[in-house]
């Protein structure tokens, strides 16, 4: 049968990309848990062999919901394949049900304001190196070992960030404890006291790494 599954942000993004899953009858499914999928728990018409689709050194296992399982579903054997989804920033809605590319702009947009519950934002920090997707959760930013609230504070320090960017501060200044003089010093002295205090409002960014790491990106 064709089920709707925008529960999950994994079958939304994919009900998103590929289209409805077809699921089997999940009352037979549950007869014999090692015949469900090792990640989700679900049974779809084909089902392929988790050695066959992550490797040895693979560690994600954490969120895996029925290690008794042998095999994937087709939705979650799409989520470790798909390439793109360890390498690039997405953004998933469950309605309407979508999977977005995030370019800088669409990332801006999106963390301009607190992330809605109907919203999963994913952003490789390191691309390529970790499966982001399948920890993702809505209403939050899921990078490469954690996922992020994102509160109106964060989107204040978001549109400082790009301020400060825009005065053509580099992602290497934006990291010390005092704006550049060589960069101030291009800047009107009337301007200096909001940069002074846009650099003071990014300071809890500052030691907080990974919501940093988001802002940039969305800032570039």
């Amino acid at each position: 049968m064709t089920v709707v599954c925008a529960a999950d942000v994994v079958c939304a993004a994919y009900t998103a990309a590929v289209g409805n899953p077809t699921m089997t009858d999940p009352v037979r499914a549950s007869d014999d848990r090692a015949a469900g999928c090792a990640r989700c728990s679900s049974h779809t018409v084909v089902m392929t062999p988790v050695g066959q689709v992550v490797s040895r050194r693979f560690t994600g296992y954490e969120s895996w919901t029925n290690l008794a399982g042998r095999s994937l579903c087709a939705v979650c054997v799409w989520v470790y394949r798909h390439r793109p989804l360890r390498t690039d920033a997405h953004v998933v809605t469950r309605d309407p049900m979508t999977l977005r590319p995030a370019n800088p702009a669409l990332l801006h947009q999106v963390l301009s304001t607190t992330i809605g519950a109907d919203t999963a934002v994913v952003v490789p920090l390191r691309p390529g190196r970790k499966h982001l997707l399948p920890d993702a959760r809505w209403g939050q930013v899921t990078i490469d070992d954690t996922t992020l609230t994102w509160t109106p504070a964060d989107a204040d320090r978001l549109q400082v960030l790009r301020r400060l960017r825009a005065h053509g501060f580099s992602e290497i200044m934006l990291r010390d404890d005092s704006p550049a003089y060589s960069v101030l010093s291009r800047v009107g002295a009337d301007q200096w006291p909001q940069i002074f205090d846009d650099w003071n409002h990014l300071a809890p960014w500052r030691q907080a790494a990974p919501w940093f790491e988001v802002g940039l990106r969305a800032t570039r």
